[in-house]
C-alpha cells in the first residue's frame, strides 16, 4: 500500500494532477468549441455563447464546488483507511446533486429570460443567449452525475479515467457541433441552438466513460457504490455540512465572474468580444492550476487523515514549484507570439490586435494563481470549508468593488478592468497564507 511519503513525491503529485488537468478541460473544451464555431457565425453569436456559457457555468459551479467537498471527505476516509465509508459518501453526494440539478434546471429554464433581460444591454445578444440556454439548461442533470464521479476518482487518487472521459467528451462535442450548427452529417442546421444541444449530449458520453471504468475496475463493489438501500439522514447531513460551503463558495465566485462580464458588456460589443476570446485562452491556461489545486486538496486531507499534518508544508512547497514552472510554460507564448495565441481562438485581425493588452494582463495573473490556489487549498483541503466560504465572500466583495469602480465609474479600457483578476488571486494567496500560519487546521475532524 502506498504511504504518505510516496504520495507527496513530485512523481505522485504529477501523476495525480495530470489527469485532473485534462479533466479540467472538459467544460472549458465545451465552451471553447461552442465559441470557436460561433465565431464563424458572427460576433453577436460569439458574444451570446460567451454570456450564456457563463450563466450556465454559474449553476454548474455549484455542483463542482460540492464535488470538491465530496472529494475532500473521500480522501480523508481513504487516509483513515475507512474505505467502507466511501460508498456512503458517494451515494449521498449523488442523491443531493441529482435533487439540486432538477432545481437548477427549473431556475435556468424559467427564470433566465427575466434575469438576463435586466442585465444584457444588446437585444440581439439577449435573444441569442436565451436560445442557447433553452437547449443547454437540461444538461445540468448529467453534468452533476459526472461531477460526482469526478470527486470520487480524485478522492481515491485514481484520476486517470478523467483523461479518457474528457477525450471522449471533447471528440463528441466537436463532431456534434460541426454537425448541428451547420447541418453537416445529415443533421439539422440549428445554429447556436445546435451548439447547446451538442454540448448537452456530450455530457452523457462522459458519464458512460466514468461508469464503464468504475465497473471494469470493480470500484462499484470495492467501495459499495450505489449500495444505499434507504435514505441515510445522518450521512446526508454530514456530507452536506462539509460540502455545501464549497458549493456556495464556488457559486459566489462564478456569479462574480458572470457579473464581471456583464459590467464589460456595458462597454460595448468589441470589449465583450475581446473578453470572450481572452476568457477562452485564460480558462485553457488556468487548467494546470485546477489540477494542482485538486491534488493539493486531496493530499492535504489525506495527510491530516493519516495524522501527519507536518507533511503539509512539504506538499505546499512542491506544489508551489510545480505551479511556477507551469505558469512560466503557459505564459511564454503570450509574450513572444501574442497574436498567434489569440489567433488560435479567432481570425479577425483587428480583434486580435485589440486583445493583446488583455492577454498580457492574464499572463501576470497566472503567477498569482499559482500562489492563491495553492495556499487556499490548505483551507479547503483541511476541511475548514466554512472558513473558506467566509474568506471567499470577503474577497469577492473587494473584487466586485474594484471591478465596478474600474468598469462603470471610471469607464476604464477593457485590459485595465481585467487587472481585477491578478488582484483577486493575490488577496486569496495572502488569506491562505495567514490561515496556514495562524489557523488551527492541523487537527480538524470531518
Amino acid at each position: 500500500m502506498e504511504n504518505l511519503i510516496d504520495r507527496t513525491s513530485y512523481r505522485h503529485i504529477i501523476k495525480l494532477a495530470a489527469p485532473i488537468v485534462l479533466g479540467g478541460l472538459a467544460q472549458t473544451i465545451i465552451m471553447a468549441t461552442d465559441a470557436f464555431f460561433m465565431a464563424q457565425v458572427g460576433e453577436i453569436s460569439l458574444d451570446a455563447v460567451g454570456l450564456a456559457g457563463l450563466f450556465f457555468g454559474t449553476f454548474f459551479i455549484l455542483g463542482f464546488g460540492f464535488s470538491i467537498g465530496t472529494q475532500i471527505l473521500i480522501a480523508r476516509r481513504d487516509g483513515e483507511k475507512k474505505q467502507d465509508e466511501i460508498g456512503k459518501i458517494f451515494d449521498n453526494s449523488l442523491l443531493f446533486l441529482l435533487l439540486s440539478s432538477v432545481l437548477m434546471f427549473a431556475l435556468m429554464f424559467w427564470l433566465a429570460p427575466a434575469m438576463l433581460h435586466s442585465i444584457i444591454k444588446s437585444p440581439e445578444i439577449y435573444n441569442e443567449t436565451i436560445i442557447y440556454l433553452n437547449y443547454r439548461s437540461w444538461s445540468i442533470i448529467p453534468a452533476m452525475i459526472a461531477l460526482n464521479y469526478r470527486g470520487f476518482f480524485i478522492g481515491i487518487s485514481q484520476s486517470n479515467i478523467i483523461t479518457y472521459s474528457t477525450f471522449a467528451m471533447a471528440i463528441a462535442n466537436i463532431l456534434l457541433n460541426y454537425g448541428l450548427i451547420f447541418g453537416n452529417f445529415g443533421l439539422p442546421e440549428m445554429g447556436i441552438a445546435g451548439a447547446a444541444l451538442a454540448s448537452g449530449i456530450s455530457e452523457f458520453v462522459a458519464i458512460a466513460a466514468f461508469f464503464l471504468y468504475a465497473y471494469r475496475h470493480d470500484f462499484h463493489s470495492r467501495f459499495k457504490l450505489f449500495a444505499m438501500r434507504h435514505f441515510d439522514k445522518k450521512e446526508m447531513f454530514h456530507v452536506v455540512d462539509v460540502a455545501s460551503p464549497m458549493m456556495v463558495q464556488h457559486f459566489i465566485s462564478h456569479a462574480a465572474w458572470f457579473l464581471f462580464f456583464a459590467i464589460i458588456e456595458q462597454s460595448g460589443t468589441r470589449a465583450l468580444a475581446i473578453s470572450v476570446v481572452i476568457r477562452m485562452i485564460y480558462m485553457f491556461q488556468m487548467v494546470p492550476f485546477w489540477g494542482l489545486n485538486a491534488a493539493t486538496n486531496t493530499l492535504v486531507s489525506y495527510a491530516i487523515g493519516e495524522g501527519k499534518s507536518e507533511q503539509v508544508t512539504v506538499i505546499i512547497k512542491r506544489i508551489f514549484l510545480l505551479g511556477f514552472i507551469s505558469a512560466a510554460v503557459v505564459v511564454s507564448p503570450n509574450f513572444f507570439i501574442p497574436e498567434s495565441v489569440i489567433g488560435l481562438a479567432v481570425s479577425d485581425i483587428s480583434l486580435i490586435q485589440d486583445a493583446v493588452p488583455t492577454l498580457y494582463v492574464i499572463s501576470f495573473s497566472m503567477f498569482m494563481i499559482a500562489i492563491g490556489f495553492t495556499m487556499f487549498a490548505v483551507v479547503t483541503g483541511s476541511g475548514n470549508t466554512k472558513t473558506a466560504l467566509v474568506i471567499e465572500i470577503i474577497i469577492i466583495f473587494l473584487y466586485m468593488l474594484i471591478c465596478y469602480t474600474l468598469g462603470i465609474v471610471m469607464k476604464a479600457p477593457v485590459h485595465i478592468i481585467w487587472f481585477t483578476e491578478p488582484l483577486y488571486f493575490m488577496i486569496m494567496g495572502i488569506a491562505g497564507f495567514l490561515f496556514f500560519k495562524f489557523g488551527n487546521w492541523r487537527y480538524k475532524q470531518i
